[in-house]
């Protein structure tokens, strides 16, 4: 005993379309199509008012820069990004350090940095402002 197929899409479309009672074709309902008009929809549509918008600033946009080509280039503005490789148990612990010490894992990462930098004889602060 096997079921009877499914029907497709089609036929269901069909089938509702066939359901479906017909559009009345002498008093069509959107004023929009007919390009009619109510009095009532022309004066709340003619009564209409914009607020003045004091949160939109008017300054023109900043453009990007254009290469020679005419094409834009994206600029790279920020720090680049550095990985730390080491063991997620070194990972745990600074996190649990930071914690006990009320501030962030990169707080860390920066204070040592600055003194393996001072170790060697450089500024972390002025190598970190390009210097």
């Amino acid at each position: 005993m096997s079921k009877k197929p499914r029907p497709s899409i089609n036929d269901q479309l069909a089938r509702l379309a066939a359901q479906a009672p017909s559009p009345a074709v002498d008093a069509p309902r959107d004023p929009a199509i007919t390009g009619q008009r109510d009095d009532a929809v022309a004066l709340q549509r003619d009564n209409v008012e914009t607020r003045p918008r004091g949160n939109v600033v008017d300054e023109p946009m900043v453009s990007e820069p254009v290469g020679p080509e005419g094409y834009k280039r994206r600029v790279r503005y920020e720090k680049p990004h550095a990985s730390i490789y080491a063991h997620p148990k070194v990972f745990k612990a600074l996190r649990e350090i930071a914690a006990a010490t009320d501030c962030k894992p990169h707080d860390l990462y920066i204070e040592g940095l600055r003194m393996v930098l001072r170790q060697h004889g450089r500024d972390f602060d002025a190598l970190n402002r390009g210097e």
